[in-house]
C-alpha cells in the first residue's frame, strides 16, 4: 500500500466514523420527538422527521470543516505534523522526501486503528436508549395515552400570560396606594406643586396662595352644577351699531388743558416686595 492509499484509508475510515456518529445522534433525537409529539397530539412522523434531519445535517456540516489527518494527528502524536507534511508534498521527489514517506506509511500501518476513534461506551449507551425508548414509544401507542394537545398547551400558555399580567397590574396598584398613603411622600409633591406655582404651602408661597391646611372637606354630600358658558359667535344677531353725538355743543377749546401725570405707588412694605416680586416672576415663566 503506497501513501497515497494510505491517505485514502485514513480519510474514508474517519468519514465513514462521523457518518454512524450523526446516524445514532440523529435517530436519538428522532424517537425523543416522536414520543414527546406523539403524546401532544402532534403529527409524530413530520415532526420527529424534521428532528432527524436537523440534527443529521448539523452534525455532518460541522465535522466537515474538521481536517481528518489533523484528527489522527491529535490521536496520535508521534505522527504529529509529519502527515501534513506528507499532504503538502505529494507531488515532490527527493530523498528526503521519499524517505519521509516511507517512515510515515510504516508509523501509520503499525499504529493507526480506526477503531480508537469509535467511543464504545458511548455507542453501546447510545443503542440500548433507542431500543428502551423504541419499547416506550410501542407501549405508549398500544395504550392510547395523551397528555394533552397543542390547542390545549397554547390555551395554558394564554391564561399564564393573562395572570400574570393581572399580578403585575395588581402589585402596581398595590405600590401606587402605599405611595399615595405615605404622608412623607405626600408631603414631597405638595412641595413640589408649590415649585411648580400651584396650590399653597408652608413657605413663603404660603402669604401668597393661602394656608393649604385652612380647607378641610367634611363628609357631607354636596352636589355641584356646572353651567358651560356658551362662546359661540352668531352672525344673524348682528345690529347696526347706533349713532351718537360725541362732540357736545358746549364743547370749547378752553376746555383742552394739560395736565402733568402721577404715578400710583403702593405702600407694601419692603420684607413683602420680595415675595410679591417672586410672585410676578413666578406668574410671567408660567
Amino acid at each position: 500500500m503506497d501513501i497515497h492509499e494510505l491517505f485514502s484509508e485514513i480519510k474514508k475510515g474517519i468519514y465513514q466514523i462521523r457518518a454512524l456518529k450523526a446516524f445514532l445522534n440523529a435517530s436519538f433525537a428522532y424517537l425523543i420527538a416522536y414520543f414527546i409529539s406523539m403524546i401532544l397530539s402532534m403529527p409524530p412522523f413530520l415532526i420527529s422527521l424534521i428532528a432527524f434531519v436537523v440534527v443529521f445535517s448539523y452534525i455532518i456540516i460541522k465535522s466537515i470543516k474538521e481536517d481528518p489527518i489533523l484528527l489522527v494527528e491529535t490521536k496520535y502524536p508521534e505522527l504529529n505534523e509529519e502527515l501534513r507534511t506528507v499532504k503538502d508534498n505529494f507531488n515532490k521527489k527527493n530523498i528526503m522526501i521519499d524517505e519521509l514517506k516511507d517512515e510515515v506509511a510504516h508509523k501509520a500501518k503499525k499504529n493507526i486503528d480506526m477503531g480508537d476513534f469509535v467511543n464504545f461506551r458511548r455507542l453501546i449507551s447510545r443503542v440500548l436508549f433507542m431500543f428502551l425508548m423504541s419499547f416506550l414509544i410501542i407501549f405508549v401507542a398500544s395504550l392510547n395515552i395523551r397528555l394533552m394537545s397543542v390547542g390545549e398547551v397554547f390555551d395554558l400558555g394564554m391564561d399564564f400570560m393573562s395572570d400574570l399580567g393581572a399580578e403585575i397590574i395588581r402589585d402596581g396598584s398595590e405600590k401606587l396606594e402605599v405611595v399615595l398613603g405615605d404622608g412623607e411622600l405626600t408631603g414631597k409633591f405638595r412641595n413640589l406643586a408649590l415649585v411648580a406655582g400651584v396650590g399653597g404651602g408652608d413657605s413663603d408661597s404660603e402669604e401668597i396662595f393661602g394656608d393649604s391646611q385652612i380647607a378641610e372637606l367634611g363628609n357631607e354630600i354636596i352636589n355641584i352644577e356646572i353651567k358651560p358658558t356658551d362662546y359661540e359667535l352668531s352672525i344673524d344677531d348682528y345690529e347696526n351699531p347706533e349713532k351718537m353725538d360725541f362732540i357736545s355743543n358746549s364743547f370749547k377749546e378752553d376746555d383742552v388743558f394739560l395736565e402733568k401725570d402721577f404715578s400710583l405707588e403702593e405702600d407694601i412694605p419692603r420684607e413683602k416686595q420680595d415675595i410679591v416680586k417672586r410672585y410676578f416672576s413666578e406668574l410671567a415663566k408660567n
